[in-house]
């Protein structure tokens, strides 16, 4: 690495046509937002870890989609579905944790998120602090269309750094020490 400069880009960032690489490079250079999720999302987030305490898909369905409505009420979007099944599904490269649907205008299907609670092999529910980073996780895919307006939304260094952020700025602060 030269000085002066950032860390190498990934190889397929090459080989993304040049408006793919300005989103690439635009998402990397943002690290946060500029809202503040506020204390009615921390509140909604503690909930969730609550009521994923309790093992059942509907209740912790309802609290995700609280926690996620605060969000996108905070940030000033739309709200966005949100959908907790029970086992992940698994394959050869691992278990499935979350998955961000963008939508699509033109067949009128709404942005969506889908979430696994229980482990695919011993179908334990998953620990607090992974499931809401999931679920933030599948936000800031969310937030970089709707808030953001990036045409598509990449695993950049920003993205885990916005990732990050809103899972410090609304997860409690007793669980933060949970591995």
């Amino acid at each position: 690495m030269k000085e002066g400069r950032g860390p190498a880009l990934p190889a397929f960032f090459y080989r993304l046509p040049a408006r793919a690489q300005r989103t690439y490079l635009q998402s990397d250079a943002i690290d946060r937002y500029e809202f503040a999720p506020g204390r009615r999302a921390a509140d909604a987030v503690a909930a969730l870890v609550g009521a994923l305490e309790r093992g059942t898909t509907t209740v912790t369905g309802r609290a995700a989609q609280a926690a996620a409505n605060e969000v996108c009420q905070a940030a000033g979007v739309r709200p966005i579905a949100v959908d907790v099944r029970a086992v992940r599904p698994r394959n050869a490269r691992g278990e499935l944790h979350g998955l961000f649907y963008p939508g699509d205008p033109r067949r009128r299907t709404p942005p969506a998120i889908i979430l696994w609670m229980r482990t695919a092999a011993r179908h334990d529910v998953v620990k607090p602090k992974t499931f809401v980073r999931t679920l933030m996780h599948e936000l800031v895919h969310y937030l970089d269309y709707a808030l953001l307006q990036l045409e598509d939304s990449y695993h950049t260094q920003g993205f885990f750094k916005r990732e990050s952020w809103l899972v410090r700025a609304l997860f409690p602060v007793s669980l933060a020490s949970e591995p």
